[in-house]
């Protein structure tokens, strides 16, 4: 008889202590509601007249100015990983378009991100005019831009541990990130796939969602 009473008074103390910790578990996700999520945009009041079709392609249109602008909505992140009022969130940029400007314009067939090093295009020929070179080549005589922002150049050591981390751009620790990308008259008529990673939880310490997110592009007058 002892024995259950001191069994019923073992389950009272430690029941809320397993509540607490699946309570714990539960809250340890990084979004309030279980799904992170996010939303990117063309801002159409930066390119007026741009629009998003039927097929979910985005009409950029020329502003005048040599930029667009993306606009991004993340969902919130639980406060055990805000940090004196800073969400630890992480947006990132790639895209499969480069140029020099002013000189040519090119895509990679990639349609993932990071897409250099996911579909080994290092090795990708690129026509400029009548001759066929590779990036690496390319980039002995030149720099290329990439039309998230990063540039690639004669320096740029494509097996260093942390390369595929420099091809890319950032905006950190905002719930509503925004990109500004080139927009030369010359690229008009050409068309661009924008891939964007979403991070929640950057600091690693606890559980992280990773997200990403593709933005087909047309550059027109």
């Amino acid at each position: 008889m002892l024995n259950i009473v001191n069994f019923i008074k073992y389950l009272i103390f430690i029941i809320p202590f397993i509540i607490s910790c699946e309570a714990l578990e539960e809250n340890d996700y990084p979004c309030p509601d279980g799904n992170c999520d996010a939303t990117f945009i063309i801002d159409e009041l930066q390119n007026p007249g741009s629009y998003k079709d039927a097929n979910g392609i985005w009409h950029v249109k020329h502003s005048g100015l040599n930029y667009f602008r993306i606009k991004g909505t993340t969902d919130t992140l639980v406060a055990s990983y805000i940090v004196n009022g800073v969400p630890l969130m992480e947006t990132g940029y790639d895209s499969n378009y480069f140029y020099i400007p002013g000189q040519v314009t090119w895509t990679y067939p990639v349609y993932s991100y990071l897409g250099l090093y996911i579909n080994n295009n290092l090795s990708q020929p690129i026509p400029i005019g009548s001759q066929t070179v590779t990036l690496p080549q390319l980039v002995n005589d030149t720099s290329v831009s990439n039309l998230a922002g990063y540039e690639i150049n004669r320096y740029f050591n494509f097996n260093h541990p942390a390369a595929k981390t420099m091809l890319q751009t950032y905006r950190k620790y905002t719930y509503t990130p925004t990109q500004q990308m080139p927009f030369f008259t010359d690229m008009i008529g050409d068309s661009a796939e924008i891939y964007i990673k979403v991070l929640w939880n950057s600091d690693f310490v606890g559980d992280s969602v990773e997200k990403v997110y593709k933005l087909s592009v047309i550059f027109e007058d």
